[in-house]
């Protein structure tokens, strides 16, 4: 399970403000979206992972976690952008004078914890992928002896047939 976010449960104590995509904002509103959009993804993956657990070979629900977890990674991504631009920002803040060490090391351990979570997302998703791919290459043997098997009864089955047909067309 991914680790839990550290700077949004102290929001009061980061008031700093920081500039995203030419918008000067608090941290926690530029965030906001993001951080919506990655609860929305847990809890989906959540459910998933649940129904997953009574049918592991589920080829739709392993796409759909595939899927989730390719938006979780590119949504994290995001965030840990952002949160490095406000890094940097509030470092030349703290620097300043204008922030307090507590608010700096509250921005470094959020991007400590992001990119923690980052790595435990792109691991899932790897794992996920590497399902897939076994399964694809257990259904591709399969499909090969299925293959062999109807071609050695077809050899089997149509030798006499046409052994029966060559006697009685002798009669």
């Amino acid at each position: 399970r991914p680790p839990r976010s550290t700077l949004f449960p102290y929001t009061t104590l980061f008031r700093s403000t920081i500039e995203i995509g030419g918008n000067t904002q608090p941290l926690n509103k530029a965030l906001e979206d993001v951080n919506k959009k990655s609860r929305d993804l847990q809890s989906e993956l959540r459910q998933v992972d649940r129904l997953l657990k009574l049918d592991p070979k589920n080829t739709e629900l392993m796409a759909q976690k595939q899927k989730l977890l390719a938006e979780a990674v590119t949504n994290t991504k995001s965030k840990l952008d952002t949160l490095k631009e406000a890094e940097r920002q509030v470092q030349e803040q703290f620097k300043r004078g204008e922030v307090a060490e507590e608010q700096y090391r509250l921005i470094q351990r959020e991007v400590i914890a992001t990119e923690q979570n980052l790595k435990s997302l792109e691991k899932q998703l790897r794992e996920t992928n590497n399902r897939w791919k076994d399964a694809a290459e257990n259904l591709e043997k399969f499909g090969k002896k299925a293959t062999d098997i109807g071609k050695s009864m077809s050899t089997k089955v149509t030798l006499p047939i046409a052994g029966a047909g060559a006697a009685s067309f002798k009669m």
